[in-house]
Formats: structure tokens, C-alpha cells, sequence
């Protein structure tokens, strides 16, 4: 089996994983979203260039960049909502973390005061095993 440092670094390794791979997917997401975003706009600059002289091509322009410009913002208050939440998984790594070491540094002097509590406790058994006769 591994030690308790060895699984303790396993699952820092594993949690700094999953945070990458979440910051990699959101990053990811966003540069799609963009791109996307960009050729929307682009389309709808080309169509508007097509019918600017015609009333109903105005205003299917606007109405399209209305449209667009609400799904931004519903898109960007996504982002907001997943930065956030990255925050707070990072956040929780680094409490995890922290945790661990506090945890570790003390695991030692911890294991120091129970063998002396059990030494204590054999030497107070003899004592009174010595000072108490035996019932018969």
C-alpha cells in the first residue's frame, strides 16, 4: 500500500487535474462560443450590406443583432456563473491542501503524545497492581 504521504500527493495530483481539465473545458467552451459569435456577426454584416436599401432587411438586422446581443449576455452571465465556480474549486483545493499539511505536520507529535498516554496508563495499571492487594 502507499503511505499516507503517497495518497495525500495522489490526491493533490488528482485534484489539481480535475481543476486543469475544468479551466481547459471553460476555456475551451469560450473560444467556441466566440468563434461562433464572431461568424454570426459577420453573417448578419454581410446580410445587412445585401438588403440595407430595403426597410424589412433593417429590421431583420436589428431584430437579429437584439437576439444576438441577449444570447451574449445570457453567454456571459454562463462564463460569470463558471468562473465562479472554478473560484470556489480552487479555493477548495487550496483549503484541501492546506488541510492536508496542518494534518500531516501534526500526525507525528500526535502519535508521540498517545504512546506516552499509553505508557502513562501501563505505569499508573502496574502501580495500583502493586498498591492493591489482590481480591481473593
Amino acid at each position: 500500500g502507499l503511505s499516507d504521504a503517497q495518497e495525500d500527493e495522489v490526491l493533490h495530483r488528482k485534484l489539481e487535474g480535475f481543476a486543469s481539465q475544468y479551466y481547459t473545458v471553460l476555456k475551451s467552451q469560450l473560444e467556441q462560443q466566440r468563434i461562433f459569435y464572431e461568424a454570426q456577426l459577420q453573417e448578419i454584416r454581410r446580410e445587412h450590406d445585401q438588403s440595407f436599401g430595403s426597410r424589412e432587411g433593417r429590421r431583420y438586422g436589428q431584430d437579429l443583432i437584439s437576439a444576438l446581443k441577449q444570447e451574449k449576455n445570457q453567454v456571459e452571465q454562463r462564463c460569470l456563473t463558471l468562473r465562479r465556480k472554478l473560484k470556489k474549486v480552487m479555493e477548495d483545493i487550496a483549503f484541501l491542501q492546506n488541510m492536508n499539511e496542518s494534518l500531516e505536520g501534526n500526525k507525528e507529535p500526535m502519535r508521540r503524545e498517545i504512546m506516552e498516554a499509553q505508557r502513562q496508563r501501563a505505569e499508573t495499571r502496574d502501580m495500583l497492581m502493586k498498591c492493591l492487594p489482590p481480591l481473593e
